[in-house]
């Protein structure tokens, strides 16, 4: 039998898995050749100062819009392996990105399907829960 805490979990997972997925509403890519910095969060900062070329791409995984920036010299033929290289970047977020929610669909089944278990921890075989190796 559920208990109030058990949908209070449940609710509070079902927002979160809510807000994941609307952050991959949108797929950004880029690829900056130049001056940058991360930011203390893991972000690309370019440094509006510096010298810089960007290609970056903009997808709305919803609507289905595309929006593509190309600094102007790396429109010449010099620089289509920088063109190839974010296409390649391009392929590889779209996998990651279904990947993603793939596998926050699994944990919702996942939960869904496990809220109900009472278990108790003492008796959890730690060994489980260890990383197996894949393949």
């Amino acid at each position: 039998m559920a208990t109030d805490k058990d949908s209070t979990m449940f609710a509070t997972f079902i927002r979160n898995i809510e807000q994941k997925i609307s952050e991959l509403t949108v797929l950004d890519i880029k690829t900056v050749v130049g001056d940058f910095n991360y930011t203390p969060d893991g972000k690309v900062e370019i440094l509006k100062t510096g010298d810089f070329k960007l290609i970056q791409s903009r997808f709305n995984l919803i609507g289905g819009d595309v929006t593509t920036f190309i600094s102007n010299e790396l429109i010449t033929d010099k620089y289509a392996w920088l063109r190839d290289f974010h296409a390649r970047k391009e392929e590889r977020g779209h996998e990651i990105v279904q990947g993603n929610i793939r596998a926050i669909i699994a944990l919702y089944d996942l939960y869904r399907q496990t809220k109900g278990l009472k278990f108790n921890e003492e008796n959890i075989d730690e060994t489980l829960l260890e990383p197996q190796p894949l393949g």
